[in-house]
Formats: C-alpha cells, structure tokens, sequence
C-alpha cells in the first residue's frame, strides 16, 4: 500500500552521499552494511540521482550507497518511517547495520517503519544496496536484411525482459536503440527522495476519493436522467492504530475549494472504532454547485480539497470532479458528459527521471498548451509525481500506461511481480484529477520472433483485473492494436508510401509521427567526429537512426554533406507529419476520436521521433506541427489515388488538379461568420491562379468539408511550385488556422 506523505513532518536525507559500486565479491560479505563499517575510501555522489548521469556511467550490478543522520528533536514520540521515493531497480537497505527490507520496482515509493530501530539520541548509519542488472534475456537478431550494418547492430529482439521497466529498457528510442545492446543506458539509482517521515501513533494512512457527478430522474418532466448540479465525494480512508488497543473516535472530512475562489466548507464527521493494525472506512458527503474539473480548452480545472482528521493527525488531498466515459461502439471520449477530441502528445521527461524538476514541466506544458494540446499519453514508464500535480492544475487529460514496453516474460512469476506493481502504479496516481484512463502494457503484440509470449491473454489480464480492484472507474486498455486501438507512423514504422486510402483507420491513434535526425550541433554531443560523416552505420544505429526504416521505409535521399542531409531527413519528418495531422483530423469522429504525436523530447541523446530534441533544440517538424495542432483546422485532401502522403505532389501539363477543402473546428462553441479562404499561388511569379472566399457558419466541435477546388490545368502552364494558400478567420478578421498544401507542375 502505497502512503501518504505529503504535509507531514518530514527530514530530507537527501544530498551527497557515499557509494562503492560492487565488483566480484558481494558486498555483503565484505560488510557493507555494518554500522561501524569502514566508508572513508567510498566515493561521493549526490542523491537523488540516476547514475548513469555521474561518473559512473553506465554500470550494471549492485551499488552500495551510505548516508548518516540524526534525527530531528522535534520528531520524538512520534512513529519515525524511512522513506524513499524511487529506487531503480532492487533495494535492500539497512540501518545501523540490521536489515530493515527488500523492494523491487523502479518508479514506486516504499518506506520501514524505524521507530525502535533508529538511534534517537546519536548518529544513525542507513546503507542501501542499488541493484540495477542488464534484463536475464536474450537479445536475438531478428534481423537479416541487406544493409550495411554487422551483426550485432542489426535488430535484435529480446526474448522474455524480467525486469518491469518499461521504456526505460525497451523501447525504440534510447542507448543501443533496436541493436543487441539494447539494454544500454542504465536508469540504476536512488532517483527519488529519501526523507524520514514522522506520524502520530493513530494516524491517516491513505485516502482514495471517487467522485460521481450528480444525476436525477426528472419525475415532473420528460422522464430522463439529468445532472442536478450537485456532485457525490466518496472517499475510502484507511487509518492506522499502533496502539495495540481498540479505541472509540471520530474520524472527520472536510471539503473546500483549492483554486477557486468560493464559500465553502462541507464536514462530515463518523465516529468509528479503530482496531489494532489497519482499518479502512467510507466517508461521503454531497457537493452542491459543483464545481467540474475540465481540460484547459473546455473550461477550468477545478479542483478541491479533502481534509482528513483522525485523533492528531490530519492529512490533505487534491482531487477534481469529473467523469471520462469511454464509449465502447465508437471508441470517443467524453468528459463531464461533453464529447471531446484529444489532440495529445506521448512524453517522457527523460531516460533519467532524476532530471525531471517542476521548472522543465512548466516549462514543457506551458508550451503544449500554446500549441492547443489538451492530452498527454505517458506511454510505458510513471512520471514523478510533481508532473502529474501539475497536469492537475493545468488542465491536461492524461492516459497513463504501466511500464511494459515490449518483449516481457509471461510466466507466473513475472505476473505475480507485475501485479504488485500496477497496483501501486493505481495508488500512486488515482487521486489525480487529470488521469483520464489506462493501459496495462504498451505493445504487448509486438515481437519479431516466432515463439512469442502470450502476453495479450495472460498477464494484461491479470493486470487489468488487479488495476480495476484500485480504480473500478475509468477505462482499462488492454494493450495498443486492440479495442480500437492503433499506431500510425507513416513513413517511420510504416511504409511512406502506404496507401492512406485503403488503410483501416481506429478511434485511437495513440502514436503518429516519423522520425528523423537533429541538427549538426546536437550530433557532434553523441556522435564521435570520425563516425559522423560519412557516417559509421553501426554508431549511428546504435544512436537510433534505423538505417532500414530510413532508406526502406522513408527512402531519404543520401547527400554530398551532412547538413543537406540532416536537412533532407528534417523536411521529410516535418510534412508527413503535417499530413498525417492533416488526414487525421479530416476524419475527427469518422472514426478518429484521440491522437497522440510520437514524442514531445527525445529523451536522451539520439536520433530521435521528438519535436526537441535531447537538448531542447527542435527539429523543423515543431514549426509545421504547431500550423495543424490549433483547434481550428482547414486543410486540403487531394483527390489522388494511391494517397500518399509526406512526398512531392507531381501534376504534369495537361491535368486536373482536384481537392476537397476541410475545415474542423473542436473548440465547444459554434464559430459564426467565418471568413474561407483559399488561392492556388504560382510561387515563382507570385501570380494567383484561381481562389475563393465565403463566410460560413462552423457547428461547434465538427469537422466538415466546405468546398471543392477543381483546377484544370492548361497545357501552356508555368511549370515549377504552386502553393495552395488556405486560411480561417473569425468575423473580426482574426486568424483560426493559416494552412497550405505546396504542388509542382511539371
């Protein structure tokens, strides 16, 4: 069970602390753990951190760590608990020099009771043994095609991963990338706080609020179920009593106003009988005028606070009231009972959480928000919990997925384990207004080896069994490419010149996008001068260049330099994934209901699927994403058969030009009088060969094609680039969306 700690009395253990990486003689028996153990030849390292940022590098095994303190006078005759808040991946720790326990995970938090074990008076020796081993697995090559690449960086598969890590050992962008050394980039480290917590001898151990917006028939009038205004807090409290006795109290709930300004303060007070050990009780109390939480683009995220008081403990916790309902015919979404279209991005703070700090998501988010993202997928990894306070806060919907990437062990055992941690995952988070759904695994399908674990029918189930006894409410996905789930990145992980129009289309796109490589000054920081030009293909696939979806599958062009090339890749990435945008969005609710770009930061030094790379420096496709992600979209479907898109658009002297003209609009509100516009451009002369304006009326939260250009193109035309400029403005001639498709005629 996962504890709550924040607004307590608390001492950071933080700061710099010794280590010894282990080499062959367990540490155990040289005596690590000892209290009077000799630690003055250990080497420094500040924690929180992942070591891999230090100069230890990218070690794999067991690394000691030691720290001493004191504690605080002021937590005397309290309950003192050590807790740490991430440790990457087992933890055995002790505490002058006797066991206090084991944990396994990389993102969880976990705590000892120590109050008869520390040294209230002196200095305390608390030691702590990070292992952090390669996956027991088989990397495989999977991979025989004619490229110039050896063997070894070749793709490779692995076999069955026994550690559940998610993107961070898995997944195609980071250290060793697809290779047989894919398992490079170790996250190992104490990467959380390390704080002594102090508590009352009965206190508060967890609160897990449901909230449920009011409903009532209308008896009076047309019979139908309507919302009334008022909403249902239930909360399920969890109190612990060390006492050892049986004791008679009241146990209270207070709800107020967090970031709004309102009059209110509703109380509910229980009298309860705690017994010894842990005891869980329902409190419920009804908000009227409820205040809902939204995402930033529909409303305001209104959130409210549960004071929870039992004897002298008092604990508090942010939630929001709202439902997301998924809707299981169409795969939509609703939110508070409006439905809403999720423009989203896939994010990972970086390879190394321990770099993660409020300013970098502020940051990060601020900047989504500008370009009119309202969801975020976290896909195969937990972000620090700081991330997800401030999705709250911001209003981003968020669809969290549990760290399983790829290739995992379905065996009992690894169940057993995974099970264990999902239901932290679900503790961990669900108080979080801004978690909107779930899923158990990323990509539980995807295997280039013929023996495969059976992974979608053993552990996703059991895996979704166990998050459903947290969370009973919200959608629990199974794993990507099933229930109207599907990925879509054209010319990455799909041919570039697939056919869109005979492609299935699902609901859900939870990754689109292509991938490309950044700009020269970001590759001189990872690549060595002598494999960067021409390049070292073994080094650059290592680096995540995919040499085979590269010149298979996005056919970029090789060139005399670098730059050109770099050039090249960059325009490529940033049109087809304009178009992929752009035909997405021409099909908001036929069927496509959410869409998430692949990814928002490269991150760790690589060549990378990000709009920044590792960084922070973007890549072209930023600018031309930022063009089609605004809520007001008009855009150009040619009528062309294949449809390809993402290459240069050929129409040869005699022809007839023909495209459909798009405008979708998600904002919640009708936009009347709008201005249309658009203008087929000779680029060269500047010379306007056929355009339209008219005003139209835009329903709210639709997608509709308004016109029709129909260009018969003359024999005796300028050949060379023609531009079709397409723009929205409001009726006081503001822009909505400035667009264009660019054409040659030949």
């Amino acid at each position: 069970m996962i504890s709550l700690h924040e607004g307590r009395m608390k001492h950071s253990l933080n700061g710099i602390w010794k280590y010894r990486a282990e080499e062959n003689e367990p540490g155990e028996h040289l005596g690590y753990y000892k209290k009077d153990a000799d630690f003055s030849d250990w080497k420094e390292m500040r924690i929180p951190n992942n070591w891999y940022l230090t100069e230890l590098g990218d070690f794999f095994g067991n690394v000691w760590f030691q720290t001493g303190f004191r504690v605080p006078e002021a937590f005397r005759g309290k309950k003192l608990f050590l807790r740490f808040g991430a440790v990457d991946y087992y933890a055995d720790v002790w505490l002058n020099g006797q066991y206090l326990g084991f944990h396994e995970g990389m993102f969880n938090p976990f705590e000892f009771e120590i109050t008869d074990l520390v040294d209230w008076q002196g200095e305390n020796v608390l030691v702590v043994k990070d292992g952090a081993p390669r996956p027991d697995t088989d990397y495989i090559q999977a991979d025989f095609s004619a490229s110039p690449l050896s063997p070894p960086y070749k793709k490779h598969q692995a076999r069955a991963i026994n550690l559940i890590k998610g993107h961070m050992i898995d997944a195609m962008h980071k250290p060793g990338a697809m290779t047989s050394f894919r398992g490079d980039g170790n996250t190992g480290g104490i990467w959380g706080d390390v704080e002594l917590i102090a508590r009352p001898e009965v206190y508060v151990d967890y609160v897990k609020i449901y909230s449920k917006i009011g409903i009532k028939k209308d008896w009076l009038g047309d019979q139908l179920d309507k919302p009334d205004g008022t909403a249902l807090v239930a909360a399920d409290i969890t109190v612990r009593n060390t006492t050892g006795k049986t004791i008679r109290t009241d146990l209270k709930m207070t709800i107020v106003p967090c970031n709004f300004e309102e009059d209110l303060e509703l109380t509910r007070t229980r009298e309860v009988v705690l017994q010894p050990g842990s005891n869980t009780f329902k409190l419920v109390l009804t908000v009227p005028n409820a205040r809902l939480w939204w995402t930033w683009d529909l409303g305001y995220p209104s959130l409210y606070t549960a004071v929870v008081s039992v004897m002298d403990d008092t604990v508090k916790q942010n939630f929001g009231i709202k439902e997301v309902v998924h809707d299981e015919e169409t795969g939509h979404w609703y939110l508070n009972g409006r439905k809403v279209f999720l423009r989203g991005m896939r994010y990972i703070t970086s390879q190394w959480l321990s770099q993660g700090n409020r300013e970098m998501w502020l940051k990060d988010l601020n900047r989504m928000k500008e370009m009119e993202i309202n969801s975020i997928r976290i896909g195969s990894h937990v972000e620090p919990d700081g991330f997800y306070t401030l999705c709250d806060e911001m209003g981003f919907l968020v669809w969290q997925v549990f760290p399983l990437h790829y290739c995992v062990s379905d065996s009992d055992d690894f169940i057993e384990r995974a099970s264990e941690m999902i239901r932290d995952m679900g503790y961990m988070l669900c108080n979080h207004a801004c978690i909107g759904m779930w899923s158990v695994f990323k990509e539980p399908e995807i295997y280039l080896l013929p023996d495969k674990p059976n992974n979608y029918h053993r552990l996703c189930q059991i895996l979704k069994e166990t998050l459903g006894t947290v969370d009973p409410v919200r959608w629990i996905h199974l794993g990507d490419y099933r229930e109207g789930v599907q990925n879509l990145m054209i010319g990455c992980c799909a041919d570039g010149d697939t056919d869109l129009s005979k492609k299935k289309i699902e609901p859900n796109i939870v990754e689109f996008g292509a991938q490309s490589i950044p700009v020269l000054e970001s590759l001189k920081s990872f690549i060595p001068e002598d494999k960067l030009w021409p390049p070292h293909w073994d080094t650059w696939e290592y680096y995540g260049f995919f040499y085979d979806l590269a010149f298979g599958f996005a056919k970029i062009q090789m060139t005399d330099t670098l730059e050109e090339f770099i050039e090249n890749y960059q325009s490529y990435e940033a049109l087809v994934v304009k178009e992929q945008v752009e035909f997405l969005r021409q099909r908001k609710y036929r069927p496509v209901g959410s869409m998430y770009l692949y990814y928002w930061r490269d991150p760790c030094p690589i060549m990378g699927s990000g709009l920044f790379d590792y960084y922070g420096r973007a890549y072209k496709v930023y600018e031309s994403l930022k063009q089609v992600y605004s809520r007001v979209l008009i855009s150009l479907e040619r009528k062309a058969t294949p449809y390809i898109i993402g290459r240069e658009k050929f129409y040869d002297r005699p022809s007839t030009f023909a495209a459909t003209v798009w405008v979708t609009n998600d904002y919640p509100h009708p936009i009347e009088n709008a201005s249309i516009s658009w203008r087929i451009v000779e680029r060269g002369a500047g010379r306007v060969v056929m355009e339209n304006r008219f005003a139209a009326r835009l329903a709210e939260d639709s997608v509709k094609d308004v016109d029709h250009i129909v260009w018969p193109i003359p024999a005796d035309a300028p050949t060379g680039a023609y531009r079709i400029e397409m723009q929205v403005t409001d009726e006081s001639g503001k822009p909505l969306s400035v667009n264009f498709t660019d054409i040659t005629v030949r």
